[in-house]
């Protein structure tokens, strides 16, 4: 999954907009800082950090312990000049990876990718919506905004995402929700209207109503 918010830590110049517009390139979102004096403000809305070690000020390190005091568990990758071993020894202790400079982008990226996912999860993203399948949650545009679903309308979106690009009869929901209870069918048209309210679907691009069959979850960009 992309979309995540990245922080930034690089007072070099010319490597900190090389890494803003690749990561940006790749959908992350990506707040570029050249010292650690905005960290505290910027930290809690972050899902991962990249930082330099050798910053103007409080080092990589220093804020570091700032980022851990707060009790956020936000992973960290280091990025420095120094490639010695105690160096990197340190770095892994006080963060999650260190990377020596020079290095490739491309392995960077990897890095992330699979820091993350170990991290969050693995997620899949239907247009702005972020979805933990795993856990049975919704994101909206972010992980850090998560869309309250009562439990029912979290079942009945989840069946549909089990069952995407598929469609689902209103029959197919009673069967699963409501087997013993008479059939109104208007019950599941009031929970699908909720849902789309909350998830910013009033078009219904993403819970799509199949005239006279029933509802689509689609997993692709409607035209």
């Amino acid at each position: 999954m992309k979309g995540y918010n990245i922080l930034l830590i690089e007072d070099d110049l010319m490597i900190g907009d090389l890494l803003q517009k690749i990561l940006q390139r790749e959908d992350y979102q990506v707040c570029w800082l050249t010292d650690g004096k905005e960290l505290l403000t910027l930290i809690p809305r972050m899902d991962l950090v990249i930082m330099d070690v050798m910053l103007p000020g409080e080092d990589g390190y220093q804020l570091t312990k700032k980022i851990k005091q707060l009790g956020l568990n936000i992973p960290i990758i280091f990025l420095s000049a120094r490639n010695d071993m105690d160096s990197k020894l340190q770095g892994l202790t006080i963060g999650e990876d260190y990377m020596t400079k020079p290095f490739d982008p491309r392995e960077l990226l990897l890095r992330m990718q699979k820091m993350l996912e170990h991290h969050y999860g693995t997620f899949s993203q239907i247009k702005h919506l972020y979805i933990d399948a795993e856990h049975k949650k919704v994101f909206n545009h972010s992980l850090h905004d998560e869309i309250a679903l009562t439990a029912i309308e979290r079942k009945i979106f989840f069946y549909l995402y089990d069952n995407r690009d598929r469609v689902l009869t209103k029959d197919h929901f009673f069967d699963y929700l409501w087997p013993l209870e008479d059939r109104n069918h208007n019950i599941v048209n009031v929970h699908i209207k909720k849902i789309r309210t909350k998830i910013n679907d009033t078009s219904g691009d993403i819970l799509q109503n199949i005239y006279g069959e029933g509802y689509r979850l689609n997993t692709y960009r409607k035209k």
